[in-house]
């Protein structure tokens, strides 16, 4: 599985901490189109919402093992609603000129951080 991050886990040391161990699978710069990234003011981190205009910038990070989503699920706290993991295309750039459209998976705010916007 591929992870389009744009937080606390573009750092690759974060990743290794949450992961348990020095993950050496390749992570490259990345865009979201169709989500804007947003801090609320009662929450310190940023989370993603659905908005048609505006694009994220950030990292995938490629070849994730099922274990690996389930750690970064509990990360996430996705069981107690703060995010939500959604399906998404992300565009990316490797060694050529073109972009390339990657599925992968990405970390939105759910009912808990959706609450904090009102």
């Amino acid at each position: 599985m591929h992870l389009f991050v744009y937080g606390s886990l573009v750092d690759p040391r974060r990743l290794d901490e949450v992961l348990g161990y020095h993950f050496l699978g390749e992570r490259l710069r990345a865009s979201l189109a169709g989500y804007e990234r947003i801090m609320s003011e009662r929450f310190g981190y940023p989370f993603l919402v659905a908005r048609a205009e505006h694009t994220v910038e950030g990292i995938l990070i490629m070849d994730l093992s099922p274990n690996d989503m389930d750690v970064l699920d509990r990360y996430e706290d996705v069981d107690a609603g703060m995010y939500t993991r959604q399906a998404v295309e992300v565009e990316t750039w490797g060694c050529g000129p073109s972009p390339t459209f990657v599925q992968a998976h990405t970390y939105v705010g759910g009912a808990q951080l959706q609450s904090t916007l009102s």
